[in-house]
């Protein structure tokens, strides 16, 4: 329980480490995260110009799941400088990942999908947990990069302030001035809090299990039982 008491520090303000690291269910088999929050070196060995603002993960075609209950912002083509590609902004309240404390309000942002998987999401379309968002991708739909989504986690003030810009490269991108960057394994550790290593219990949906009461999120990428 320790872990609790500094949650700040596990949430990681300003992309800085948390020492957070994912402990995959024993029985399963699970799709993991290839590179973590604020990590200097990307999924396949190279270096970073800046610390990595969100975690990736996943394997070509495979489903990104809904980590919780939540509505869409926005689905849109987007460009960071690896060509067009879709993404997907979702809000998420304290209330619905039934949080007592903490912001009111949070945003998962994904990026790098298949425009094609994304482009039907309407603005205040609600989301369920484990609901199948798009497929996984690659940067830019360039085969030069490996698959993989990445998902970043914002936490947000009581009013979202929200609006939107056009980056350098010709795209929609927004902007939130109340939004903090953090570690999304932060919100993967609700239910279960970090052990003594700050190693996070990942929980996996299941279909047909009762997420009515469960804290936080679940995790976004599949996990399949062993035998």
């Amino acid at each position: 329980m320790k872990a609790r008491a500094s949650d700040r520090l596990l949430k990681g303000y300003g992309i800085t480490e948390t020492g957070l690291t994912p402990l995959y269910p024993e029985g399963y088999k699970c799709s993991p995260l290839t590179s973590l929050y604020a990590s200097w070196t990307d999924v396949d060995g190279s270096a970073r110009d800046e610390p990595h603002s969100g975690v990736d993960g996943g394997r070509l075609g495979e489903p990104l799941l809904a980590p919780g209950p939540g509505m869409v912002v926005s689905a849109w083509l987007a460009d960071w400088g690896w060509g067009d590609e879709g993404a997907l902004l979702i809000q998420h309240s304290r209330n619905e990942l039934n949080l007592t404390g903490g912001s009111p309000y949070y945003y998962s942002a994904f990026y790098h999908l298949r425009y094609d998987d994304v482009a039907h999401y309407k603005p205040g379309q609600k989301i369920a947990r484990g609901q199948e968002l798009a497929r996984i991708y690659r940067p830019g739909g360039k085969k030069r990069y490996l698959p993989e989504v990445h998902w970043e986690v914002w936490e947000t003030g009581p009013e979202v302030t929200l609006r939107w810009t056009q980056n350098k490269y010709g795209r929609p991108d927004w902007i939130d001035h109340t939004a903090a960057l953090i570690d999304p394994l932060y919100l993967l550790s609700r239910e279960l809090p970090p052990d003594e290593k700050l190693r996070v219990a990942i929980t996996p949906f299941e279909a047909g299990q009762d997420y009515t009461r469960f804290r936080g999120f679940t995790y976004i990428l599949p996990c399949e039982r062993k035998g």
